[in-house]
């Protein structure tokens, strides 16, 4: 099997909505307000995994607590 595959495995909106736990209804209006990448493919929501993990790495790293050298 090609290993290009884990790149173009897409997510529903259920399964990204439970990774991030929140519901389908949270994650459709970040979706809506393009915070979050996504895609239509007949009608249904699909975000791309390798994109979503992007996304969430970013948002993790945006919103460490930092200590400033005062506190050290």
């Amino acid at each position: 099997m090609n290993n290009g595959h884990a790149e173009l495995r897409l997510l529903t909106l259920g399964e990204a909505a439970a990774f991030l736990q929140v519901s389908k209804r949270t994650l459709l209006r970040m979706i809506q307000r393009k915070e979050v990448p996504a895609f239509k493919v007949g009608g249904q929501w699909r975000i791309r995994e390798s994109q979503f993990r992007k996304w969430v790495e970013q948002r993790e790293s945006g919103s460490r607590f930092r200590v400033s050298k005062k506190e050290v």
